[in-house]
């Protein structure tokens, strides 16, 4: 379990200024129902989740350490803001699918929804009870969402999130 504030403390030793209230946790979005039943049996055994941080100038990843559910102190992904041309949101289930559109490539990921998040996997990373209960995922993830959503130099970013 990471608080924000180790978090914030990762972000800034690796260079870059984190963002308040604006870091989730997230995992690579399977491409399809075959892909989600191996994603979720593997889950059991190995840890693919992230912290999504947005920073000044940059959207960083950082991994958790899968043995010990605590951040690894290496970013798996660093993309400045200007290589996003568009942000897709998109409700898939009890999940939203998050898709950054660069010049290169498309960037897919889930994060889980707020509402059920005292009771999965993103609850239990983000779970930190200094002075009391509280799951920095669940009340992060809306803002964080809407600032993604209105990344990149595409005027057309779609913005398909119910919440």
């Amino acid at each position: 379990m990471a608080s924000e504030k180790k978090i914030k403390q990762f972000v800034k030793e690796a260079g870059y200024e984190p963002l308040e209230g604006r870091c989730i946790i997230v995992r690579p979005a399977p491409d399809n129902l075959s892909h989600k039943i191996v994603s979720f049996l593997k889950s059991f055994v190995e840890c693919d989740m992230c912290v999504l941080q947005m920073c000044k100038d940059e959207l960083v990843l950082l991994p958790f350490d899968p043995m010990w559910t605590s951040l690894r102190k290496d970013a798996s992904l660093v993309l400045p803001y200007g290589e996003v041309q568009s942000v897709e949101l998109a409700d898939d289930l009890l999940n939203t699918i998050i898709t950054i559109h660069t010049g290169k490539d498309d960037i897919r990921l889930t994060t889980q929804q707020k509402e059920l998040s005292d009771f999965r996997m993103s609850g239990f990373h983000a779970t930190q009870y200094a002075g009391g209960y509280k799951n920095w995922h669940k009340e992060n993830v809306v803002g964080t969402l809407k600032a993604l959503a209105e990344l990149g130099n595409n005027p057309d970013t779609v913005f398909a999130f119910s919440q």
